[in-house]
């Protein structure tokens, strides 16, 4: 391989090797995205639980005919 193939190759190398590198920093972080993402929605999930928990709470609650009592008599 003669010196001016050489000094050709190098650089080319050098590029090709950057962009994989960039490459493979771009899916690592597009991969750090996404487990924080399925964090979040998973939270999200369980509040979204919690939340409708205690709203059929409530609504047991108002139902209820003690509580319709309980009005009655605070208007009295």
């Amino acid at each position: 391989m003669n010196p001016a193939t050489l000094a050709l190759l190098i650089p080319i190398i050098a590029v090709i090797g950057s962009f994989i590198v960039s490459i493979m920093k771009l899916k690592e972080r597009q991969s750090i995205a996404a487990n924080e993402q399925a964090n979040n929605n998973k939270s999200l999930h369980d509040e979204i639980s919690s939340l409708r928990q205690r709203i059929e709470v409530l609504e047991r609650v108002i139902t209820e005919d003690s509580y319709d009592l309980k009005q009655k008599i605070n208007n009295a």
